[in-house]
């Protein structure tokens, strides 16, 4: 942590109130003053930390409480991402990131990579997921019997906050599969947010990190080639992103109500129709990603036609989840008019971090595949 955060983070820790809920009330309140703060999210994440919920995602014997590593927390998890991206989407993603990455070193770490990355949480270290290249992808090449890393990370959330990140390579000496590996990212000279040019999300610290050059051993490889897609934790996790974003759609909504009744405009009936229809739609994707979330995790220790149907589940959740904020953008957008747009805003920033939030990776890939999971069903 540079000195700039360093200082910012025990100057916010001195207002830092006690018990969590109070956290979420102070991430929400803070959330504003964020995209221009030099610190950007590290009072927060330290806020985190000394809650005891970046150690809440280790298993129980690492003295964590298994939050979203089995089946009997997944309730939980969806409800601390929720109540997270409700009070800041740029924290959610960072400790949705954290909690995936944890879970990762869960299924496929060695005890002693658990160990030694248990012990750092406990500290307060934060973990991240990166699998994004840029134009060199990243690879490991064995040169003298040493193996050395060639390549960089975009979107690599978290800049200056990760302290180790599980990340997507390739050898140069196998077939080409993916494999996954645990690295110290917490350089300062490796890391470029200038890269970062989304006009959303700002205060992720997201951006450019280049591992050209570090040097790694099989220690630091997390489980076998391919782990990383392996089902139902791969496009099964995405419920825990769907949670943060249904918690940005809430904030939204909340943010537009206030709004309405400001300007005495909440009982008009067409005003009415929008925002009692914005909240049957998160209703509905609260009540779809519980099912969800329990649905992908009870899977993973049962036979291959539930982790197919889970997965298929969390792949239509996932489209569910877009298009409902997506269509709750246009209802709030609809509703304020210019007022949704006015920088500096509390409902503009949330505007612009769930409209970008919501923009995953490959998203006609992942219907097409729920598609094929289906048809390849017994009918209902």
């Amino acid at each position: 942590m540079t000195p700039t955060r360093a200082a910012a983070t025990q100057a916010a820790s001195c207002h830092e109130p006690a018990g969590r809920d109070a956290l979420m009330r102070w991430l929400a309140e803070r959330a504003d003053g964020i995209e221009t703060d030099p610190a950007s999210l590290a009072p927060e994440i330290a806020a985190i930390g000394r809650a005891g919920l970046l150690a809440a995602c280790l298993s129980i014997a690492e003295g964590g409480q298994d939050l979203g590593l089995r089946a009997e927390t997944a309730i939980d998890a969806f409800d601390w991402l929720r109540r997270m991206g409700r009070a800041n989407l740029s924290v959610a993603r960072l400790f949705e990131g954290h909690m995936n990455a944890a879970k990762l070193l869960h299924l496929y770490g060695g005890q002693a990579q658990r160990t030694r990355v248990a012990q750092a949480v406990r500290q307060g270290a934060l973990l991240g997921v990166w699998g994004a290249d840029g134009a060199r992808p990243l690879r490991r090449a064995s040169i003298d019997g040493r193996h050395r890393l060639d390549g960089e990370k975009i979107f690599a959330s978290g800049l200056g906050l990760v302290r180790f990140a599980v990340v997507t390579l390739r050898d140069d000496d196998d077939d080409g599969s993916s494999r996954l590996a645990l690295v110290d990212v917490s350089d300062p000279g490796r890391q470029d947010p200038s890269a970062w040019k989304a006009s959303g999300m700002r205060a992720t610290c997201s951006g450019r990190f280049d591992f050209t050059g570090l040097e790694i051993d099989a220690g630091h490889h997390v489980g076998q080639p391919g782990a990383y897609a392996c089902e139902p934790h791969f496009e099964g996790g995405t419920w825990r992103y769907c949670a943060a974003q249904l918690g940005g759609a809430e904030a939204l909504v909340d943010l537009w109500r206030a709004r309405l009744a400001d300007m005495g405009r909440l009982e008009d009936p067409m005003q009415s129709m929008r925002y009692a229809r914005a909240v049957s739609l998160c209703r509905a994707m609260a009540s779809l990603l519980r099912e969800t979330c329990q649905m992908v995790e009870t899977a993973a220790s049962g036979r291959a036609a539930a982790i197919d149907e889970a997965v298929a589940a969390a792949l239509l959740a996932r489209e569910f989840v877009e298009e409902s904020c997506a269509e709750i953008l246009h209802l709030a957008e609809k509703s304020l008019g210019t007022a949704a747009y006015v920088s500096g805003t509390a409902i503009e920033r949330v505007r612009r971090d769930l409209s970008l939030f919501l923009r995953q990776a490959n998203p006609d890939g992942k219907l097409l595949k729920a598609g094929r999971l289906l048809a390849a069903m017994p009918p209902w």
